[in-house]
Formats: C-alpha cells, sequence, structure tokens
C-alpha cells in the first residue's frame, strides 16, 4: 500500500496531507504571509507523528497553481527539495481542481453537477476552473485560465453548478446565463483534496521527476503577488 504526502500554498492557507496505510490525516492552517518559516516544519511533524521517514514516500503531490506567486513558489521549492533528496516521484495537482474535488467530497453533489472554483487574482482578474462530478472526482470541462469578471458566460452541462471561492466576490460583473445552485467565498483549496488527485494520478503512472516539479502561474508578470 502506497504511502503518499500532499503540499498546498496555494493562498493564506498552508496545508500537508499524508496517507499511510489507508489512513488520512491533514495540518490545515491560516498562515498568511508565513509559509516559507511553517511548510517544512509542518512536514516533518506529520511525517513524525506517523512514524514515518521522508524516504518510506512513495510520492509527493502538490498544488502546482494557479495561486499567489509567492505560495505557488514556496510549495514548489519545498517540493523540489523533498523529491530530491530521496527520488520521490512528484504528481502537480491544479489548485483549482482541488478546491472542487474537496467540495464535492463534503457536499451532496450529483453526478454531472458542475463545481466552479474561483480564486481573486489581483489586477481585477481572477484565476477560473470549471469541474464536473464524475464518478467521484473533480473532472475539467475546460482548462484553468486567467479572466476578467466580463469575461465569464457560464457555460455547458444540464447539472446543478455551485461557485466557490474568493474569485465570487466578482460575481455582480459576471455575464451568467444559467442559475448557480449555491456559492460560497470562503473556500481554500486543501492538501487532504490534493492528496485524492494525486494518489490517482500516482496510481496510473501519472507521475513526474522532481526537476519538473513547477509552478503554474497563468500570469506572465506576478513577481508582485503576495502570498
Amino acid at each position: 500500500m502506497s504511502s503518499l504526502l500532499a503540499i498546498e500554498a496555494s493562498t493564506e492557507a498552508c496545508s500537508v496531507a499524508l496517507l499511510h496505510q489507508g489512513r488520512e490525516i491533514e495540518d490545515f492552517r491560516m498562515l498568511p504571509r508565513a509559509h516559507t518559516q511553517f511548510l517544512l516544519p509542518m512536514v516533518a511533524e506529520i511525517l513524525a507523528n506517523a512514524g514515518l521517514s521522508l524516504a518510506q514516500i512513495d510520492a509527493i503531490g502538490f498544488a502546482a497553481g494557479p495561486g499567489s506567486f509567492t505560495g505557488l513558489r514556496v510549495c514548489a521549492g519545498v517540493v523540489q527539495g523533498l523529491a530530491f533528496s530521496h527520488d520521490i516521484p512528484v504528481v502537480a495537482v491544479s489548485t483549482l481542481q482541488a478546491m472542487a474535488q474537496d467540495h464535492l467530497s463534503k457536499h451532496d453533489l450529483n453526478e454531472g453537477d458542475i463545481i466552479l472554483p474561483s480564486l481573486d487574482a489581483r489586477m481585477d482578474e481572477l484565476y477560473w476552473g470549471e469541474y464536473q462530478l464524475e464518478a467521484g472526482f473533480a473532472e475539467a470541462m475546460s482548462p484553468d485560465s486567467l479572466r476578467t469578471p466580463e469575461s465569464i458566460a457560464i457555460l455547458s452541462g444540464s447539472g446543478r453548478a455551485v461557485g466557490i471561492g474568493s474569485g465570487w466576490a466578482y460575481q455582480s460583473r459576471f455575464n451568467l446565463d444559467r442559475e448557480i445552485d449555491s456559492i460560497d467565498l470562503d473556500v481554500y483549496p486543501r492538501a487532504s483534496a490534493v492528496l485524492q488527485l494525486a494518489q490517482r494520478a500516482f496510481l496510473a503512472g501519472q507521475y513526474t521527476s522532481a526537476e519538473l516539479a513547477q509552478p503554474v502561474y497563468l500570469r506572465d508578470s506576478v513577481a508582485w503577488q503576495k502570498s
């Protein structure tokens, strides 16, 4: 049975999750501007609590973005360092897909329902994702994108649609052409959902080496952003 570690630091939140012997545990904290200080100690603590060494980890999943430039950079750097040290395979997961996966795992959604995760990208833009529930997983209906609020116009699919994440603060400027069943702005990506998606990818052989563990920014000029 595989042991997987997952790390998430795309927003003000920061989390680490571990799968070992079929049991999942997670450390989730709100740590604005403190990812660099806490991320590695959180990894060390969760491994120690499980009685594991890093060498016993079969793969590391991480939220690759989109999200905060600083958070993504710190997360990718930590993952690369950990993976290089023991030649551990790496699985990159979309931050927005992790948000959608976490939401469907906690709410009563039906096959075909649509989850629309979004994060405030600042500069009057948002990160936007479109996902649909298929056999227990949030599957992408289109690529994640950087959008203006006015460009949001929903969308194909016959299931219910739910909106999650800070990007929905721009809703009054969306051009919606269907009813949204519910909206929750106070949603953050979590390592536990990254873990679910990374485990599926790892078992399917969809992983890479440490040097290819790169963030996905979606914006060319991002150095100004803060975690």
